[in-house]
């Protein structure tokens, strides 16, 4: 099967839209399908893969980086080329710039959009843009336009869904659930692993470790964190918190953790390479989370599949994923006093420790990417069978 990515955001960014980009291109490969992406041009980036159509594009907002192609001329290709090239399913991966092409080709080729909103783009709006009410707006009103026009749309999260419906997404357009996928090699929890990683870091074997992995912008909540980490240390003093990630926020996040007198027992590692992200996990005993605008949390899956209990703040987006009290805390109440209980409950408890890590890496199991582009492709195979099915 060929099929066509189209995205407004990819290599070298890696937030949670080219990690999942990547992991279903990936697994979709090893399972013999042609996989094309077509996405902006990354100035000063070279891509491995000869299967990338780039175009050319402006940036439109500054961090995170994102840009916009601004016309469908594929740098060092004809237009013909790519309308031409014949693939036998269109997935949209934003309902912007390269999605107006996606759907173009679509027609053109009678074949299925499949759309998968991967953002929660009016809240983003809200963050990253200075008009805070009508803009918003209008981003809802356009990404629910550009799923009413898709033959399928893809959900990461039950929320998501709920809120797509809320928006004005018609029955008729189906809506599947599906988050990324991880690779459970890549994460496979390991003592040898941790130790050496340990040693790397400074950390001794009996410092407790709790980790956050996150582009660290101000919608990831990160200072809620610093909070409830504040809380942990009075009652346990030989914990360390591995902030990993990079961001706009991170010297505020640096500052904050000064004025509340915690930075001794905080390490910002800044910018990782994606290929080291791994390595982090294994050093930690347990992951923490607390954004509420994320439309799945990758980094959940990851954890998981490390073997880390988790504790995070109640969100439908991680309703099937964070299971209360099997794999790690769902905590509704967002009081950092609450949450940090709910850490040192697994702090100090070994046996529920162990009980949680087991379920976690169970849990994981069902999240494999190998399983989840299975799904994906039972998805393009229904609605390619949709679109060439005669109406009654």
């Amino acid at each position: 099967m060929r099929i066509g990515f189209f995205t407004d955001s990819y290599l070298p960014a890696l937030h949670g839209v080219e990690i999942s980009i990547e992991s279903f291109r990936k697994a979709l490969e090893s399972m013999g399908h042609e996989v094309y992406i077509y996405a902006p041009e990354a100035p000063g980036y070279q891509d491995k893969n000869p299967n990338v159509f780039r175009f050319k594009s402006k940036k439109v907002i500054k961090n995170p980086e994102m840009r916009f192609a601004f016309d469908f001329l594929p740098i060092g290709r004809s237009f013909m080329e790519i309308t031409r090239f014949k693939l036998d399913v269109v997935h949209a991966h934003t309902p912007f710039g390269l999605g107006f092409l996606a759907k173009f080709i679509s027609e053109r080729q009678l074949v299925p959009l499949i759309y998968t909103h991967h953002t929660h783009y009016p809240e983003y709006a809200k963050i990253y843009l200075k008009e805070k009410v009508l803009l918003p707006y209008l981003v809802q009103v356009y990404t629910t336009w550009f799923s009413n026009i898709s033959h399928a749309v893809i959900a990461p999260s039950l929320k998501m869904k709920k809120l797509l419906r809320k928006y004005g997404v018609k029955n008729k357009v189906p809506i599947y659930i599906m988050p990324t996928g991880v690779d459970l090699n890549i994460f496979k929890k390991s003592e040898e692993k941790r130790q050496a990683m340990r040693k790397k870091l400074k950390i001794s074997s009996e410092t407790k470790v709790l980790l956050s992995v996150s582009r660290i912008g101000k919608e990831k909540n990160i200072e809620f964190l610093l909070k409830a980490f504040k809380e942990t240390l009075k009652k346990k003093d030989d914990v360390l918190f591995l902030i990993v990630g990079d961001g706009p926020f991170l010297e505020q996040l640096k500052k904050m953790a000064q004025r509340l007198k915690i930075d001794k027992s905080i390490i910002f590692t800044g910018r990782i390479p994606s290929q080291e992200v791994a390595a982090f996990y294994q050093v930690a005993d347990v992951f923490l989370f607390a954004s509420l605008t994320d439309t799945q949390g990758i980094v959940l899956l990851e954890a998981l599949s490390s073997g880390l209990p988790v504790v995070v703040l109640k969100d439908d987006a991680f309703a099937n994923i964070v299971l209360d009290n099997e794999n790690g805390f769902s905590v509704s109440k967002e009081s950092p006093k609450v949450f940090a209980q709910k850490v040192i409950a697994l702090l100090e408890d070994s046996a529920l420790y162990r009980e949680f890590s087991a379920k976690a890496m169970e849990t994981a199991n069902k999240f494999s990417d190998k399983k989840l582009a299975e799904n994906l492709v039972e998805i393009y195979k229904t609605q390619i069978k949709e679109i060439y099915t005669p109406k009654k």
